[in-house]
């Protein structure tokens, strides 16, 4: 199995880590720089632009009132043409703004009153000079300027044009109307104002590189676009036209108010305009492109995101440094519980001399390993000990087996299967004649107190019921006399349960004195099988004077006598199901008339097997089969 360097996971964790905080914070700082370079920009663009709109309203201004008192003037001598011409002239000359001055006489539909004569005056060569426009002119400049003033009853400015009396001169006319007793306009005093200086200003107004600033007269006369910034301008105002914004912006001019309006053209470039009218109905616009206002925190972020890629790939190996450093004593320590897990106890472990975990583990592997060396020498002696055990064992289990006899005659079979290496299961037989006597018990508990019991009543089995003598005792006299022995040698408060009969083979009458064991299975030569009914007696070894009740039985030939242990009966499968006495009834049942009795034993052995499944076996089993 191949495994990755720790240091380094640990590292790609770390700046994976800090990338994210970093990009997430990267993004908080450049939303929260536009938004405020933004703020800023607008602000900036509109502190500029009211000072823009101060700077040009103050001549405006100043022209007016001068209009105004020249109109005042005029209004008592307009039948005087020479003080009319006289007072156009002073005009001109005296002012530093003004460069035409004139009265045109209006009928009050607004059209030429030519019965009047009109008066021209303009700035010419350093003096003021009379001009006289010719039939066509004249009635021109009077529909233009008579337009507004006869309708309103008040002044106005006219878009700008060139002057008649200079064509090279752009000019724009404040008109101010005289009005009679019966309210109608008779005539017009206007003052010309070139707007040479509202050019200069208005084209080096830009607060950023590609920003235009627009002074707008009307619809069709605007001051202040380039040629080349003509499809610009001509696309944001389609693009406010198309969101409304527009109409928004005609709003607030009617009403004297300033605004902002934000855009994405159809060109997609995102623009900032802010916008003020003049108190003349004029407008100056300032259009700051969106990437001029930012560009400048645009180079901030790359430069700031270089930074951070640097700073990024600094601490990755800074960090893989370090780690791979304080990581080496894990990986020491790793290769040494390698050794240990191959045998070697005593390997060698990395020397520590930071004060933390590291220290910390290092003394748990020391610990682990003293621990270990302890625990193999510990398991060695308990291994040469359970050597021992087993040998001692197997020599008693080799000194149980000679106790139980081998040499069966022709109707009688046993077998015994210990749970353990010792058990406490036993049976006994002998034969004189025609007279046959058998035995089969278990002593309660396994392993060698039960073995050690098992010998003593093996032992009180052989003296006192396996012999000659006994055949003509009365059965109940020998289990008392085997339960006496048992009873004064059971100092581990043991009993045993036992099951002694004696058949004559001749007559077929079986005696039998069961003491608390199970009861043997019948199998008659004709029908089913069914368990010997007996009185039940104490077990041997408990009492010492128990009076045992003797019971006999006549048997047909061809009976089939099965004793057994409740190892048959109480054996489990994996299900924790018994094998029970109705299985057991049912596989004796299955035994053939032909079969002898060793095959009768390993059959139902086998039966209980199968059934268990290879479940570990928990008691003792033995069976012994006899066949009349």
């Amino acid at each position: 199995m191949e495994y990755r360097s720790f240091s380094s996971r640990l590292s790609w964790r770390i700046i994976g880590i800090v990338s994210v905080i970093f990009l997430i914070s990267f993004i908080v700082v450049a939303i929260v720089s536009h938004l405020t370079i933004t703020e800023e920009a607008v602000r900036s663009t509109r502190y500029i632009l009211h000072g823009t709109v101060n700077e040009i309203e103050k001549p405006l201004t100043e022209v007016e009132i001068s209009t105004k008192m020249v109109s005042a003037y005029m209004t008592p001598v307009t039948d005087n043409p020479e003080m009319l011409q006289m007072i156009a002239s002073r005009t001109v000359e005296l002012s530093d703004l003004i460069v035409g001055c004139a009265i045109i006489f209006v009928h009050p539909d607004g059209s030429c009153d030519t019965s009047r004569k009109s008066e021209f005056s303009y700035m010419g060569e350093g003096t003021a000079q009379k001009f006289v426009p010719n039939s066509q002119q004249l009635h021109q400049i009077v529909k233009r300027w008579a337009e507004k003033p006869v309708a309103t009853k008040d002044g106005s400015w006219t878009p700008p044009i060139p002057a008649p009396y200079n064509p090279s001169v752009v000019i724009t006319t404040y008109c101010y109307p005289l009005v009679d007793s019966a309210l109608n306009v008779y005539a017009i005093v206007a003052t010309d104002l070139p707007i040479g200086w509202m050019q200069d200003k208005v084209e080096n107004l830009r607060p950023y590189e590609n920003s235009i600033t627009t002074l707008f007269f009307d619809e069709e006369h605007v001051l202040g676009i380039k040629e080349s910034d003509s499809d610009l301008v001509k696309r944001f105002v389609r693009a406010l036209e198309e969101d409304k914004e527009y109409d928004n912006m005609v709003s607030d001019l009617r009403e004297n108010k300033d605004s902002l309006r934000r855009r994405v053209g159809k060109g997609g470039e995102t623009s900032i305009m802010a916008y003020a009218p003049l108190h003349n109905g004029w407008m100056i616009s300032i259009l700051c492109p969106y990437r001029d206002v930012l560009r400048q925190s645009s180079r901030s972020h790359v430069s700031l995101m270089i930074v951070g890629i640097i700073g990024l790939f600094i601490l990755f190996f800074t960090c893989r440094r370090e780690i791979r450093r304080m990581t080496r004593p894990v990986t020491e320590l790793a290769v040494s519980a390698q050794n240990m897990a191959r045998g070697n106890f005593n390997a060698k472990l990395p020397e520590i001399t930071s004060h933390d975990e590291m220290l910390r583990l290092h003394d748990s592997f020391l610990y682990m390993q003293d621990s270990l060396n302890d625990y193999i020498g510990q398991l060695k002696t308990t291994r040469n000990d359970k050597a021992r055990m087993e040998s001692e064992l197997d020599v008693a289990r080799n000194i149980q087996k000679g106790m139980l006899s081998t040499e069966f005659p022709p109707n009688l079979h046993a077998m015994l299967t210990p749970a353990r290496e010792v058990g406490g299961d036993l049976y006994a037989f002998m034969q004189d004649g025609d007279q046959l006597s058998f035995s089969i018990g278990d002593v309660s508990g396994k392993g060698v107190p039960a073995a050690l019991t098992m010998a003593v009543t093996c032992t009180a089995i052989r003296v006192v019921g396996n012999s000659k003598q006994s055949f003509g005792e009365p059965l109940d006299k020998l289990v008392s006399r085997i339960n006496h022995i048992v009873t004064i040698t059971n100092s581990n408060n043991m009993f045993v349960t036992l099951f002694t009969g004696r058949i004559n083979l001749k007559t077929r009458r079986m005696d039998f004195c069961n003491a608390g064991h199970n009861s043997l299975v019948i199998l008659p030569p004709a029908g089913k099988p069914y368990f010997l009914k007996a009185k039940a007696n104490l077990t041997v070894g408990l009492f010492d004077d128990f009076p045992y009740v003797p019971e006999s039985i006549d048997l047909d030939p061809g009976t089939r006598i099965v004793a057994y242990t409740d190892g048959v009966t109480e054996a489990e499968n994996a299900d924790k199901e018994l094998y029970g006495d109705d299985r057991l009834l049912e596989t004796v049942s299955q035994l053939a008339p032909e079969m002898d009795d060793k095959a009768a034993v390993e059959y139902i052995y086998q039966s209980v097997s199968d059934f268990a499944d290879g479940n570990p076996q928990n008691d003792d089993i033995t069976i012994m089969c006899i066949r009349i």
